[in-house]
């Protein structure tokens, strides 16, 4: 299972065993082209970068280790749709990437997803207040993955919150 979080839904909370989970469903009308994917592990770059080349094989991808490269990559680059950032990254790591990104004219327009590991609440709401989109803890299973893949190529990222 993963967990997506949405800003402004008001249920946000860590999974737990006792738990309940209450879902609030909203969707993104657009269709991505031109991704920009940035983690400094290459199996998780790698795993979603397919998953989501096969679901929707037309998507163009800029890659990147770490915050900083991205940045540089945004710089030279055609401007990407949508941008995916993890946080935990050498050099600069992804919560200073999204300041960064949402604070300059030419980028704070591209909805971020978080991908992220981390589903610490601090994380989570930093994440939002920073301007991030979307709070996506990775996948641990390819069937989520590819679920993930499909959603982000239809342009329909469902986004949950949960709560207590």
């Amino acid at each position: 299972m993963f967990i997506h979080f949405k800003k402004n839904l008001g249920l946000l909370a860590i999974l737990a065993p006792n738990f309940s989970f209450k879902l609030k469903i909203s969707n993104m009308r657009v269709k991505f082209k031109h991704i920009a994917l940035a983690d400094d592990d290459d199996e998780d770059k790698e795993l979603l970068q397919e998953a989501i080349k096969r679901a929707c094989p037309d998507i163009f991808f800029t890659l990147a280790d770490n915050g900083a490269i991205l940045l540089d990559k945004l710089k030279t680059n055609p401007p990407p749709d949508f941008i995916i950032l993890d946080i935990n990254m050498p050099y600069l790591n992804g919560k200073d990437c999204l300041k960064i990104i949402k604070s300059k004219q030419t980028t704070k327009e591209i909805p971020v997803m978080v991908y992220s590991t981390s589903s610490n609440m601090k994380d989570v709401e930093e994440a939002f207040s920073n301007g991030a989109d979307y709070y996506v803890i990775k996948p641990n299973n390819m069937i989520d993955i590819d679920q993930l893949a499909k959603e982000i190529c239809s342009g329909t990222i469902k986004s949950c919150g949960i709560s207590k």
